[in-house]
């Protein structure tokens, strides 16, 4: 890059013996640290636009997440870049609904936005049977309890590797803050059940 400056700047330059374009006289190593400032000034500029891009800041993300209300008290506040990033990417573009008018009670619904935060989730209502109920009337009627089967990547612990007061399955993520999320976006007449797996 610092070659096509030099170049630029050569090309202003005007013709004659007092403006040598040898490469060691003074005007021309003079020029080569002219261009080399403006490379840096152009490396200076290319950086400070991917500072303000929310899918490559690094030096402004607490900037972008005080604008969107992050760090989700949900996640807690020991998160990498990486996560960072990710929850705010998912702050300002929304999860990815199966369909445009999406109840947020709709298990299709759930299951996305569960995925949107890293989570498989399988969603199942609870139908319980009855017995006792006229000819027409429904077996089942909906009490309210979501059945949520979470698949959370875990490991066991091994013997030789493992110490006292390690846990026996452990894993990087937990249950607690998808708990947390869903109590906050899921409508008050559910209560979520879940089921690790």
């Amino acid at each position: 890059m610092i070659e096509r400056f030099l170049q630029a700047l050569v090309y202003l330059l005007p013709q004659g013996f007092a403006w040598p374009r040898d490469p060691d006289s003074v005007l021309m190593r003079t020029m080569r640290a002219i261009a080399g400032m403006f490379e840096a000034l152009h490396q200076f500029t290319r950086s400070a636009v991917a500072e303000w891009q929310p899918h490559s800041t690094t030096t402004r993300l607490a900037e972008w997440e005080e604008a969107t209300g992050l760090p989700d008290p949900c996640f807690g506040v020991n998160q990498s870049i990486e996560q960072r990033r990710y929850l705010l990417l998912m702050r300002l573009r929304g999860p990815d609904l199966p369909y445009e008018d999406s109840s947020p009670a709709a298990p299709a619904v759930i299951e996305a936005m569960c995925l949107a935060v890293g989570y498989t989730v399988t969603v199942s209502y609870n139908l319980p049977f009855r017995v006792g109920h006229r000819c027409g009337k429904r077996l089942g009627l909906l009490d309210g309890q979501l059945y949520l089967t979470v698949t959370l990547p875990a490991g066991r612990m091994r013997v030789g590797r493992a110490r006292v007061a390690d846990r026996l399955i452990y894993g990087p993520k937990t249950s607690s803050d998808l708990a947390c999320l869903l109590n906050r976006t899921l409508p008050a007449r559910f209560a979520p059940t879940f089921i690790l797996k």
